[in-house]
């Protein structure tokens, strides 16, 4: 499919994984959720939508369970420049793949993308959006090298074969997912067999799918050292981290939608 293709322009839907507790984040989320925790004065949360209203979804959708009233109330202030946005609340922490399975009836479009809302970035998507559909892959993780968390198994080809944990000795090369991939629908399909309401993790089921002989999980490598920003904000050192770069790098607070 190309960029040209009105599908592109218009049909594309979006998720944004926002449920955690953010319990590396206290005692700032024991009153405030996660996605609501301030970037130099910005939540997280308005971040990550203020680039995805720029990129046009046909649906946002956003998940999420810890003080879900007030990620609720945030959203309805700030729908505005989406066609729409749904917000989806889990009584039950459903994980990266039950979250994904759950919001399955917004993401059937011709490709979604699917986004941490706990890191920061400036990541150009578009480029990764083109190969994905150019390559017709079932999933397209943007991954980068980011030590000591490069555990992604990526072969000569650009094909994900593996996910190592502890990582293992290996001529493939390991890299860290950026929390950013771009996904075909027929991945919920291969989701729906999982049970419905229940909790799993994105990465497991990916092992699952490469032993039972998938070969169409790839790789987009980004440059976050010299190229693109990237930074997790798990921690308060990271915020105080991503402000101090605020501070000295000329343009950065444009290119995140801090200002």
């Amino acid at each position: 499919m190309s960029l040209c293709n009105p599908l592109f322009l218009s049909d594309w839907r979006a998720l944004i994984l926002a449920a955690g507790f953010g319990t590396r984040l206290l005692p700032l989320t024991e009153r405030l959720p996660k996605p609501l925790v301030p970037v130099a004065g910005v939540p997280m949360l308005a971040l990550t939508l203020n680039r995805f209203r720029r990129l046009k979804p046909r649906i946002m959708v956003v998940n999420g369970h810890h003080l879900a009233v007030q990620v609720e109330s945030f959203l309805e202030e700030h729908s505005t420049g989406f066609q729409k946005l749904k917000y989806l609340y889990e009584p039950l922490i459903l994980d990266t793949g039950g979250a994904v399975r759950n919001a399955a009836r917004y993401l059937r479009g011709p490709f979604f993308v699917t986004s941490n809302a706990d890191a920061v970035n400036d990541i150009a998507l578009l480029p990764a959006v083109a190969r994905h559909l150019r390559q017709g892959s079932l999933v397209t993780m943007l991954l980068h090298d980011r030590e000591p968390y490069n555990q992604v198994e990526v072969d000569a080809s650009g094909r994900i074969v593996g996910f190592a944990l502890p990582p293992k000795a290996s001529a493939n090369r390991l890299l860290a997912y950026t929390g950013i991939q771009i996904c075909s629908p027929v991945l919920l399909d291969l989701m729906a067999r999982e049970a419905p309401g229940r909790p799993f993790p994105l990465i497991p089921f990916y092992r699952r799918l490469l032993a039972a002989g998938r070969t169409d999980l790839a790789a987009y490598v980004v440059d976050t050292r010299d190229r693109y920003y990237w930074r997790d904000l798990g921690t308060p050192e990271d915020l105080a981290a991503v402000e101090a770069d605020l501070k000295n790098r000329c343009g950065l607070a444009a290119r995140l939608g801090v200002v």
